[in-house]
């Protein structure tokens, strides 16, 4: 999503809804651990998000947070 825009703590549920369901198909256990260390860093950033308003978080994590929702999207459009 190279024209991706933060949309606050929505983006990151949304996102976080993505990896848990992805969570549950997976059977490869080394994919199951980065997937839940994903899920954790997306719920300190949504806490974060959802405390302060004003809040931001890193372009690194933003970079991140926006190839989850691509591919959530592209997961959806299957």
């Amino acid at each position: 999503m190279p024209d991706y825009a933060f949309g606050g703590p929505a983006d990151i549920d949304r996102a976080i809804g993505f990896l848990v369901r992805l969570d549950d198909e997976q059977r490869n256990a080394l994919a199951v651990l980065e997937i839940d260390e994903a899920i954790d860093e997306l719920q300190a950033e949504f806490e974060k998000s959802s405390a302060d308003p004003a809040y931001r978080p890193s372009n690194d994590f933003i970079a991140r947070l926006s190839g989850y929702l691509e591919m959530a999207d592209d997961a959806t459009k299957r």
